[in-house]
């Protein structure tokens, strides 16, 4: 049995191209974890996690943590703090209607319609929704990054 997943837990991802680690921030109810990826693959574990989440994550995304632990898809390396800039809850950007659509901000309380286009800072906010394993590892490999991920 996988142990119970918290805030502050290091994710240990498994990808084609090396060890990548994510590390749980928030625990939202109605999405579940929101995870912080961090940039790069490792050939080792580092010894110091703290200097890892210390860096800016590549991207944030709410994904089924405890599921995908108890599967054996991500495992649990170490607990640390999460640091206080990773403590603010991040602002999230969704598109509703498809390609045209109304374009949304959601701050984990409250949607805010907005009556323009996204500003560049917002682009640079995560989109809102719940990722798969499968896709968090592809994100990974694919060094993806919020900013140039249109939303539908």
């Amino acid at each position: 049995m996988a142990k119970k997943v918290k805030l502050g837990d290091i994710l240990q991802v498994l990808t084609s191209q090396g060890v990548a680690y994510a590390q749980v921030t928030h625990k939202h109810p109605e999405f579940g974890f929101l995870i912080r990826v961090f940039p790069g693959f490792h050939n080792k574990q580092p010894k110091d996690f703290s200097m890892l989440v210390e860096g800016e994550p590549q991207f944030s995304a709410f994904l089924v943590v405890q599921s995908t632990v108890n599967q054996g898809l991500l495992s649990v390396v170490e607990n640390i703090s999460v640091p206080d800039r990773l403590k603010i809850f991040p602002t999230f950007r969704s598109r509703n209607g498809g390609a045209g659509g109304s374009l949304w901000l959601w701050d984990g309380k409250e949607s805010f319609r907005l009556e323009r286009e996204l500003r560049p800072n917002e682009l640079e906010y995560p989109t809102e929704g719940i990722i798969s394993a499968p896709l968090l590892v592809e994100r990974i490999e694919n060094n993806y990054r919020t900013e140039t991920h249109e939303v539908w």
